[in-house]
């Protein structure tokens, strides 16, 4: 099953990724480098694949614990061999299981997920690519739920989602007493449609700060705000 695998070289780390489960995506990548940590955080990463953002922001704040939940056996398997090569081992713990029947002795600083969100689609053809895209294993009412549940009373949550599946998680979450408070529109490029909404949101209401970041510009190059997000990961970045 791995002939297919593929490495993706970072400038701190690397990791395994693709069959089973997703590639690492533009937008994943964009989503990890633009979530704030702090550096004595407890973290908790849902539906952590290879374990593309426990590794961002690991790289991020070196005091930084992550808790990393996979369900389907074999992508928690390249999570735990991908973490055990890692410069950032002793941060990161890969636990193979189900987020909705998870349970922690302590409640999470933060708690991020690039959950899947595809409802009502034919389902993919390899079942690990099915459970990493399709919602009817995690439903955004059912991740509003499980944050709610796992965040602590000072705690921050990121999410990224499609835009029409963010405002079905922010409508449950609102419900639940989580609220946005940052929300941050990525667009391919200058004229074209937000592709990901990523958001950062507490158990605190206030105003939201509402920005774009575009990921090339007009020419086709990358933006120089996506440029200055991604460089400290990137190879191409100097």
């Amino acid at each position: 099953m791995a002939e297919s695998r593929s490495i993706f070289q970072f400038k701190q780390f690397q990791l395994a990724h693709g069959n089973p489960g997703l590639k690492i995506s533009t937008e994943a990548c964009l989503f990890g480098a633009w979530i704030p940590t702090g550096n004595d955080q407890h973290v908790l990463d849902i539906g952590t694949g290879c374990g593309l953002l426990a590794h961002m922001i690991c790289q991020k704040s070196p005091a930084l614990l992550v808790d990393a939940i996979e369900i389907h056996p074999e992508v928690a398997e390249i999570a735990q061999q991908n973490a055990e090569q890692s410069p950032f081992k002793t941060q990161i713990k890969v636990f193979q299981g189900d987020i909705k029947t998870w349970s922690s002795s302590h409640p999470y600083d933060l708690i991020v997920c690039n959950p899947p969100f595809f409802s009502n689609h034919l389902a993919a053809s390899d079942s690990s690519k099915q459970t990493a895209i399709h919602a009817d294993h995690l439903s955004p009412d059912e991740l509003s739920q499980v944050i709610q549940t796992q965040l602590g009373d000072s705690g921050q949550f990121a999410v990224i989602y499609p835009p029409y599946e963010m405002g079905l998680f922010l409508h449950s979450a609102e419900k639940r007493g989580l609220f946005a408070n940052q929300v941050t529109d990525i667009i391919p490029k200058p004229g074209a449609k937000v592709l990901r909404q990523m958001l950062l949101g507490s158990r605190q209401k206030m105003e939201i700060s509402v920005e774009q970041i575009h990921i090339r510009n007009e020419q086709g190059n990358y933006h120089p705000d996506f440029q200055e997000l991604l460089k400290p990961y990137y190879l191409i970045f100097p």
